[in-house]
């Protein structure tokens, strides 16, 4: 059912470009850490020492592409073909709902009609030439 999704984030730490993974702390206006699980903690580090980039934090949609790798906001999923040239789409939350932003339309294509078989290409941090405008 829709309550058990897990909710976990994704954000790149600010020290080493290093992505971290868990839940979302705001530590004051503007900045927020990605705490991972409690057994993942170092002993001796503070809440700052996770601090993210703002513009890379991302949440978990609770789906797993075909290879079983976990789908978050900001990543690109291959769609397949056209002709010679790849189809990309970058992943979403509009109205509380996950899904694509197609290159082709600017509505976004809710997860919920979809099945996921695409595969993880890349995210929009690491691998932004992927979805860069013709």
């Amino acid at each position: 059912s829709k309550m058990d999704r897990t909710i976990k984030f994704r954000g790149k730490s600010i020290y080493d470009e290093e992505w971290l993974y868990g839940s979302l702390i705001k530590i004051e206006k503007d900045r927020y850490a990605v705490i991972p699980p409690l057994n993942d903690i170092e002993i001796g580090r503070s809440i700052g020492m996770y601090e993210v980039c703002l513009e890379t934090i991302g949440q978990f949609t609770g789906l797993y592409d075909k290879n079983g790798k976990e789908i978050y906001e900001g990543d690109i999923l291959f769609i397949g073909n056209d002709g010679d040239k790849n189809i990309y789409n970058k992943v979403s939350i509009k109205d509380g709902c996950f899904g694509y932003i197609g290159e082709w339309t600017c509505k976004i294509i809710p997860f919920c009609y979809y099945s996921v078989t695409e595969e993880i290409a890349g995210n929009i941090y690491d691998n932004p030439e992927l979805i860069k405008e013709e």
